[in-house]
């Protein structure tokens, strides 16, 4: 499993992800939807380069979000993201042989947290995009912000988070190309920071095609590197226990995508997501389903004398 290794996306590109593109919606038209998240429970961490950190306890990550975007005119397009999570820490003390540990594996911390479950809210986000040309090719600039919004206090006793308890601020670019039957692009930026987190560079590129009258099935490939200098954990000399939001995570990640209308109005979306290379990131896939609602501005209908 070396070189094979699944891992948890974070939430740090699925709310991105519905935005992405150079793509902006027309003047009144809007799109919101709901959807949930989830990475089956695992004591393992991947680390930088190809190596597992072995936890005390085993982390369960589920994410309900609801996300929406509305057209304010016909080239800029707000959008906003709202996640509730649920994260646990197993009740069972997980053990590691230390025969099977090698050079690319580390034991678990050598202090045991409690076990424990939280549910709050993660980091909502704050987007806009204004597309600047739309010919053959789209170009856009993107501008994101996410505030620190859990409500409870920080419990080092079980080591549990639903946020990063930090501001971001995220400026990027992005170019694409569309027809009837497919469309692809390419998105990169910079996420500035606060509370000594490490800036972030972000990049995304995804690829999709229609698949009978409706249906489109897509392949992403993201990314997220941390600029060096920073401790994982700010302001602390604490082991990583949880890999919940810490600080220094990486990864490159490759997600299938399946956007299945029911109707003009009405569809659902899939979503399996798995990491190429990762650093301080759980190794458990992350499954995604979401129901959506999108709606088009009526057009005047003139009036017959």
């Amino acid at each position: 499993m070396r070189y094979a290794i699944l891992t948890l996306l974070l939430g740090l590109l699925w709310g991105d992800s519905y935005a992405g593109g150079p793509w902006a919606k027309k003047k009144g038209e809007g799109y919101v939807q709901f959807a949930a998240y989830a990475i089956p429970p695992i004591n393992r961490l991947s680390i930088n380069a190809y190596r597992t950190k072995f936890l005390n306890r085993s982390i369960f990550d589920a994410t309900a979000e609801l996300y929406a975007e509305y057209g304010l005119t016909k080239r800029f397009t707000l959008s906003a993201s709202l996640p509730l999570k649920i994260v646990s820490s197993g009740q069972e003390v997980q053990t590691v042989d230390p025969n099977q540990l090698g050079t690319n594996a580390f034991g678990p911390p050598s202090m045991v947290l409690d076990a424990g479950t939280l549910v709050d809210l993660g980091n909502a986000r704050l987007g806009g995009k204004y597309n600047f040309f739309s010919k053959t090719i789209h170009l856009a600039a993107h501008a994101l912000i996410s505030a620190p919004t859990a409500i409870q206090a920080y419990n080092p006793n079980t080591g549990l988070r639903t946020a990063y308890p930090c501001w971001g601020f995220q400026p990027s670019l992005s170019i694409g190309y569309g027809k009837e039957k497919m469309y692809t692009y390419l998105e990169s930026g910079m996420n500035f920071r606060t509370h000594d987190y490490s800036h972030q560079w972000v990049a995304n590129f995804e690829i999709g095609w229609r698949v009978g009258k409706r249906t489109y099935l897509a392949v992403a490939l993201d990314a997220i590197v941390c600029l060096p200098g920073q401790s994982d954990i700010p302001n602390s000399t604490q082991e990583v226990q949880t890999g919940l939001y810490v600080n220094n995570q990486n990864f490159v990640a490759f997600t299938l995508k399946a956007i299945v209308p029911v109707s003009d109005y009405v569809g659902m979306n899939f979503s399996l997501s798995g990491g190429l290379w990762a650093n301080n990131v759980q190794q458990g896939p992350n499954i995604g389903i979401g129901v959506y609602y999108k709606w088009k501005k009526k057009k005047k209908s003139s009036a017959v004398e």
